[in-house]
């Protein structure tokens, strides 16, 4: 059983012959991540957000990054484009720029109490697209999925 596992672990999952580029994974989750993307643009919009500012906000709240260049590493944005999202979070004040002691040129983000609050509609706006989006899926059939995926970007960095 282990064995018939393990050597099932190892064939590849797709063939040059039968390869349908629309149908495989990548194409899948590229079209579902922007389906996502629409979707909470949509439900953000009440909020004044879209999805890129949003992120930020969540990934402050949650301490994933505290940086603009940690942000923008996360999201996959280039600096300018990070540096713009990020002006508009801190005119609107959402967001500070906190100086570093010891390094002038860097800063560090922190959320304003309106930030925060925001933060807050932001996660309901989350579990409404989310729970939307997986209609009809089970709760065990969404944590599966989630570890599945879980399982890519760790084999996309390299873990074993």
């Amino acid at each position: 059983m282990v064995a018939e596992a393990i050597k099932s672990a190892l064939v590849p999952v797709y063939e040059l012959r039968s390869f349908r580029s629309r149908d495989a994974l990548g194409a899948l989750v590229g079209r579902a991540r922007k389906a996502l993307a629409r979707e909470f643009d949509r439900e953000l919009e009440a909020l004044g957000l879209n999805t890129a500012q949003a992120l930020v906000i969540v990934l402050l709240a949650e301490g994933s990054a505290g940086t603009a260049a940690d942000i923008g590493r996360e999201l996959a944005h280039d600096p300018g484009a990070m540096t713009r999202i990020v002006d508009k979070l801190e005119a609107a004040g959402y967001v500070r720029r906190v100086p570093r002691e010891h390094d002038r040129r860097a800063a560090d983000l922190e959320l304003t109490r309106d930030g925060r609050r925001l933060h807050g509609e932001v996660r309901r706006v989350q579990v409404a697209v989310l729970n939307r989006m997986l209609r009809g899926f089970s709760r065990a059939e969404a944590r599966t999925l989630e570890r599945l995926l879980k399982r890519i970007l760790d084999n996309a960095n390299g873990a074993e």
